[in-house]
């Protein structure tokens, strides 16, 4: 084989591969800011129902594009088999943790997770507890792809200064802002308001 055979072998390969490295940057699909870091860490039983598939003793764990780490388990869950994402769990806990250290925990009787953004549905008898923010509720939504938690019905929210129940609360785990609601637009009612002498 000659030089000039050897040269155009070479660049024929160059092109092919700079070809690929062009449409994996450019043309693959990335419809979520999640990265691929999420899997399935344990699944020790799966069983088939009418329902769909059951799993027991599930931990999943995934990161947004921020660095944030979710970690959620349950002792049983069921895929839905309408929504292939979508997993019904049962004895819920979870946690958030942020990347500036701070942790959120979660607790419900039940879950919706979705295994492709990692966004959650807590359901019934819901705890959450971060930095000096507690809330009781009967529905709280993880919507880890915009870093942001909605808390609603039979809402009880404490916190260092005050005990009070509203509709909804939003927390925005970027900005650590909180907003407090009403649906209707009433005033929120205050149940306890600490002072200094407390």
């Amino acid at each position: 084989m000659s030089n000039k055979t050897k040269l155009q072998f070479f660049l024929i390969l160059l092109v092919l591969f700079l070809c690929i490295v062009f449409y994996l940057i450019y043309f693959s699909k990335n419809d979520t800011k999640l990265t691929s870091k999420q899997k399935i860490i344990t699944n020790t039983d799966i069983s088939e129902s009418s329902k769909g598939s059951s799993i027991k003793d599930i931990l999943y764990e995934s990161y947004d594009d921020k660095g944030n780490k979710f970690i959620i388990k349950s002792k049983t869950g069921t895929f839905d088999e309408k929504k292939k994402d979508e997993i019904n769990m049962i004895n819920v806990e979870a946690k958030i943790i942020l990347v500036n250290g701070a942790i959120v925990t979660l607790m419900s009787e039940t879950a919706r997770y979705n295994s492709f953004n990692s966004n959650t549905k807590f359901i019934k008898n819901v705890k959450l507890e971060y930095l000096d923010h507690k809330i009781n509720s009967d529905n709280i939504d993880v919507i880890f792809t915009k870093s942001k938690i909605e808390a609603y019905n039979n809402l009880i929210y404490k916190n260092s200064d005050i005990i009070l129940s509203a509709d909804k609360v939003e927390l925005d785990l970027f900005t650590k802002n909180t907003k407090i609601s009403m649906f209707n637009n009433s005033k929120v009612k205050i149940i306890k308001e600490y002072n200094g002498n407390n």
